[in-house]
């Protein structure tokens, strides 16, 4: 009776034993709670990468200097500007070196019952530049009224002087007196310049 109830205890100290070891090896799972989801991110796959052939023989480029600007010269007023070197009257003229001159002495424009004869003027210009321009001739009467005027071009070909020629057909004007001609060139006048208008002798 002794030894079955010592095996007894021995067979319950046993199992007491074994279910504590079976309750200290199951691990301990956290509580869940009501409601939860345990969800996991999704795995990007974004293929292999390809940066594409990279340079190989690039060199540097050392930051070049900027440009030197070159000065740009400007005319002076005294090389832009236009002259008149002179102005001649006449019927028919030489040309000459230092320009055309009167082949006889044209000292007036004779008129005849107040109508002008037919003739010529020469006008020669200077510009140091050699541009050229438009030039004006205007004969302006007594009472500085326009009688005759004309218009045309000046090329400077063979150097800083040229001479520009206009033909007059026979014009009416008031009366005879000391005209005047006015010269412009690309717009501007250049100055007047004394022409007698004189009745033909009787």
């Amino acid at each position: 009776m002794v030894v079955s109830m010592a095996m007894n205890r021995a067979i319950l100290l046993a199992t007491l034993v074994c279910t504590c070891l079976a309750f200290a090896e199951e691990p301990k799972k956290p509580p869940t709670l009501k409601g939860t989801k345990k969800e996991s991110a999704p795995k990007l796959d974004l293929g292999p990468m390809d940066f594409g052939k990279l340079p190989t023989d690039t060199k540097l480029e050392k930051n070049k200097p900027p440009p030197e600007t070159v000065p740009t010269t400007k005319s002076s007023p005294v090389e832009e500007g236009y002259s008149v070197v002179r102005v001649v009257h006449g019927k028919a003229f030489i040309r000459m070196a230092d320009g055309a001159k009167p082949s006889t002495p044209f000292e007036q424009v004779t008129l005849t019952n107040n109508m002008t004869e037919k003739f010529s003027t020469v006008v020669r210009v200077k510009n140091p530049a050699k541009k050229s321009a438009r030039i004006e001739v205007v004969v302006l009467d007594f009472r500085g009224d326009t009688v005759m005027e004309a218009s045309g071009e000046l090329y400077f070909r063979s150097g800083p002087e040229t001479e520009w020629t206009v033909d007059w057909e026979p014009t009416g004007v008031r009366g005879p007196g000391q005209f005047q001609v006015l010269i412009r060139v690309g717009g501007n006048p250049l100055g007047t310049f004394p022409v007698k208008f004189a009745e033909a002798a009787k």
